[in-house]
Protein backbone atom coordinates (compact mmCIF):
# COMPACT_ATOMS: atom_id res chain seq x y z
CA UNK A 1 0.00 0.00 0.00
CA UNK A 2 1.78 2.95 -1.07
CA UNK A 3 1.40 5.65 1.30
CA UNK A 4 2.25 9.06 0.22
CA UNK A 5 3.69 10.67 -3.81
CA UNK A 6 7.16 11.74 -3.72
CA UNK A 7 7.86 14.78 -5.64
CA UNK A 8 11.54 16.26 -6.20
CA UNK A 9 12.63 19.62 -5.98
CA UNK A 10 14.49 21.19 -8.66
CA UNK A 11 17.80 21.32 -6.06
CA UNK A 12 16.77 17.47 -5.55
CA UNK A 13 17.39 16.67 -8.69
CA UNK A 14 20.06 18.46 -9.19
CA UNK A 15 21.32 16.25 -6.82
CA UNK A 16 21.06 13.06 -7.53
CA UNK A 17 22.32 13.83 -11.12
CA UNK A 18 25.58 14.58 -9.24
CA UNK A 19 25.13 11.16 -7.34
CA UNK A 20 27.14 7.93 -8.87
CA UNK A 21 25.01 5.36 -10.14
CA UNK A 22 24.79 2.86 -7.13
CA UNK A 23 24.39 6.05 -4.65
CA UNK A 24 21.46 7.33 -6.82
CA UNK A 25 19.82 3.61 -7.09
CA UNK A 26 20.10 3.35 -3.23
CA UNK A 27 18.85 6.40 -2.64
CA UNK A 28 16.08 6.11 -4.52
CA UNK A 29 15.16 2.26 -3.29
CA UNK A 30 15.48 4.09 0.12
CA UNK A 31 12.66 6.75 -1.02
CA UNK A 32 10.65 4.00 -2.63
CA UNK A 33 10.55 1.44 0.48
CA UNK A 34 9.59 4.76 2.95
CA UNK A 35 6.36 5.28 1.19
CA UNK A 36 5.64 1.71 0.94
CA UNK A 37 6.45 0.78 4.64
CA UNK A 38 5.50 1.39 7.73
Amino acid sequence: MKKFDVEFLEPAKDFMDNLDDKSRKKVLFNIWKSREIN
